[in-house]
């Protein structure tokens, strides 16, 4: 079903206005839009320039008590769009997630702290692999 939108100004005031008040979620909605216009770009969906479709979602009941959600091709594209830009996120962001972990359990477990310079090293550590001043165990 081809539906009117908004204008493009107003889409474009809207969009100044997400980024601006909420940055992260903005980011997150541009990836979003990023996939979508990979995924929709396909001939097979029909759209002409500046025509919109709508998306909706339907729950069937079906036999045995049991729910089937129901999706046009374009809501199909688009949640899979954003289940692509979740794992997109998760697997570009788990190295840093990971790597943060990792530092502070080495810290935590394994290291002292140069009082002089900050530096973090082993904890049988006798000198400051840095500075060179004396460390200090706990």
């Amino acid at each position: 079903m081809l539906c009117e939108m908004p204008s493009e100004e107003a889409r474009r005031k809207f969009t100044d206005w997400f980024k601006k008040n909420y940055p992260q979620e903005y980011y997150f909605f541009h990836k979003i839009e990023s996939n979508l216009d990979k995924l929709y770009s396909t001939k097979h969906l029909g759209l002409h320039e500046g025509e919109f479709a709508e998306i909706a979602i339907n729950v069937q009941k079906r036999e045995g008590g049991k729910y089937h959600l129901a999706a046009d091709p374009f809501t199909s594209i688009f949640l899979g769009s954003i289940c692509k830009t979740m794992m997109d996120e998760f697997a570009n962001n788990i190295e840093s997630i990971a790597s943060d972990r990792v530092q502070k359990e080495f810290e935590n477990r394994f290291s002292i702290k140069c009082l002089n310079c900050k530096i973090v090293n082993l904890t049988h550590s006798k000198y400051c692999n840095m500075c060179g001043s004396e460390l200090l165990s706990n």
